[in-house]
């Protein structure tokens, strides 16, 4: 996963095409250190949940104990994430999936089109009437 905060508060998550890359701890860094930071932001993301299919037990149990560990910050400082479908509207069981992770994670989570209604919806999270 790459990590592009360049256009902060919106965080674009995007699938990093090097397979012996997409689960670097180098991200779990980054993310840390956006939480640092303090300000509320929202992700926008490219990948869907079912992307970690190729995990191992080892990658998954690290992973969730990462997030454990931040999901108070998570909370406290994410607005919501928006996941770009592209041309195909992703399956129900994915989008089932991703309202399961929004009472987990404490935001919201929307689906879009194309990166400017990702944008567009970005910008609603964040702001003061969300």
């Amino acid at each position: 996963m790459i990590i592009d905060d360049s256009r902060s508060p919106l965080v674009f998550l995007r699938r990093h095409l090097d397979p012996e890359r997409r689960h670097d701890h180098d991200d779990e860094q980054r993310l840390e250190q956006l939480l640092e930071r303090g300000h509320p932001f929202v992700l926008i993301t490219d990948h869907a949940a079912d992307d970690h299919a190729d995990e191992s037990a080892d990658q998954r149990r690290q992973h969730a104990a990462f997030f454990k560990r931040i999901k108070d910050r998570m909370r406290l400082l994410c607005r919501g994430m928006v996941v770009l479908e592209g041309d195909r509207p992703l399956p129900a069981p994915i989008r089932a999936l991703a309202g399961t992770s929004s009472k987990a994670f404490g935001f919201p989570v929307a689906f879009a089109r194309d990166e400017d209604e990702a944008i567009a919806l970005g910008r609603r999270l964040l702001s003061p009437r969300g």
